[in-house]
């Protein structure tokens, strides 16, 4: 992803890019004692920023500069402590003013579903001369 190097909340959040390249993503966290809510399983929060980046990594690659214009997230089941999780994106649609994103989230070992995310990015620049 075209400066993950800046994006210092994804950087203070343990996130890593494992793959980014444009229309796919994958990104890897760890849920810490830090990222729980108050009934002990991943903040929705943490699990959104996750998936935000996932986002950002699948969209903002060569060039490309795009915003999120709507999201949706659907958490299917509770994320517990100390889960290896990976954020995968992949287009759905893709054009040069905007496309569309899902991201799932599952754990690396069991690949079980935690949520997923769904959005729709306007293109601010395109990386296309």
């Amino acid at each position: 992803m075209d400066n993950f190097e800046n994006d210092n909340f994804a950087i203070h959040l343990g996130f890593e890019i494992v793959e980014s390249r444009q229309g796919h993503s994958l990104v890897r966290a760890k849920v810490a004692k830090e990222n729980l809510n108050g009934m002990g399983i991943a903040h929705g929060g943490f699990l959104y920023s996750l998936a935000d980046v996932a986002l950002a990594a699948a969209v903002n690659t060569d060039g490309r500069v795009a915003v999120n214009s709507t999201t949706t997230i659907n958490y299917l089941q509770p994320c517990p402590l100390g889960a290896t999780i990976l954020a995968e994106g992949n287009f759905i649609f893709d054009s040069p003013k905007n496309c569309l994103c899902q991201i799932s989230i599952r754990d690396e070992k069991s690949k079980a579903l935690y949520c997923v995310f769904d959005a729709r990015t306007v293109i601010k620049k395109s990386g296309i001369q």
